[in-house]
């Protein structure tokens, strides 16, 4: 059987990504992010000490660790004292995770953003924009796991309904240049 001339076109993408996926070492740090405590400023906040919930609105700026959130409306979900869900909203909430001695810095755009803090997963939905150095991916919903470094996108029923992904060729290093004596 002939193998299909559409067939390497079309993995292209795929395999791009999953090599992107596996250039991206896990993040070893010196201090984990989720021992952080969650810093927030903001205009005004609301809060309900019986329901766990405390909303924050007008440049709203939640930082743990190297992760920061801005956003124009911010709500925090906790239950028995610890922060389950950081939900913003915007327009739009831009997210940004600072590299460390390994990575390339993460930035993000979506509408919303919803940050589940115990297994430190992203769930990003509308106009979703996801840059990791000079790769680029977009789409109408992406889910991000800080760990590991993982993604997965859909494109939705706006524009095209599809994802769109830029995907920079790795530099390679060079082999040392060997030197040979010249001979008398």
């Amino acid at each position: 059987m002939k193998p299909s001339k559409l067939a390497s076109p079309v993995l292209l993408p795929v395999i791009s990504l999953l090599l992107w996926l596996a250039a991206a070492p896990l993040t070893h740090a010196a201090r984990n992010d989720e021992d952080e405590p969650i810093r927030i400023n903001a205009r005004s906040v609301e809060a309900n000490e019986k329901t766990g919930t405390a909303v924050y609105r007008g440049n709203v700026v939640a930082e743990q660790g190297r992760l920061s959130i801005k956003a124009d409306r911010v709500e925090i979900r906790a239950r028995n004292n610890q922060t389950e869900l950081i939900q913003a909203t915007g327009s739009p909430v831009k997210l940004r995770q600072q590299p460390d001695a390994t990575s390339e810095e993460i930035q993000a755009e979506a509408k919303r953003v919803d940050y589940h803090v115990s297994t430190r997963k992203l769930d990003m939905i509308g106009e979703v924009s996801l840059r990791r150095g000079d790769d680029l991916f977009t789409g109408s919903m992406l889910h991000y796991d800080l760990g590991t470094r993982g993604l997965s996108a859909s494109g939705g029923d706006q524009g095209d309904g599809r994802i769109h992904a830029v995907i920079q060729p790795r530099k390679q290093t060079a082999p040392p240049a060997s030197y040979t004596t010249p001979s008398p």
